[in-house]
């Protein structure tokens, strides 16, 4: 095994985990500000976590294990894809993402619909 190219795996797959966070992110604020009414509708929220974060994650995580199936492939190490069961570590390590993505969602969601200032925070400062 080369300790370069273990690096360059660990850093692209870290990169599909950043910016696939980025993205979702950045997709719920703009909802948040395109749709503010919608947004604290259960069925958008449901919608949003079984459409977008899907497909956000299998861009990236996609780009990036057919980078690593590229590079094993040039170094002589077994093929990643196609993928040959069920709980292959691509598919776990995902799943598990997704779980986490979709929890930090909800905790977001959830405390936007139960704060009274409902996501302004001009609203509570002072008059002075």
């Amino acid at each position: 095994m080369t300790p370069g190219l273990i690096d360059e795996i660990i850093f692209i797959d870290l990169l599909a985990l950043v910016l696939s966070v980025a993205t979702v992110e950045i997709v719920w604020y703009a909802a948040k500000k395109a749709l503010p009414a919608e947004v604290a509708d259960l069925q958008f929220f449901v919608i949003f976590i079984l459409l977008i974060v899907p497909f956000v994650m299998l861009i990236y995580f996609g780009l990036a294990v057919i980078n690593y199936d590229r590079m094993a492939t040039w170094s002589g190490w077994p093929q990643v894809l196609p993928l040959k069961s069920a709980l292959s570590p691509p598919l776990v390590g995902a799943t598990i993402f997704y779980i986490g993505q979709t929890l930090w969602l909800w905790s977001a969601w959830r405390n936007e619909r139960t704060s009274p200032f409902k996501g302004d925070p001009t609203r509570h400062r002072s008059a002075t």
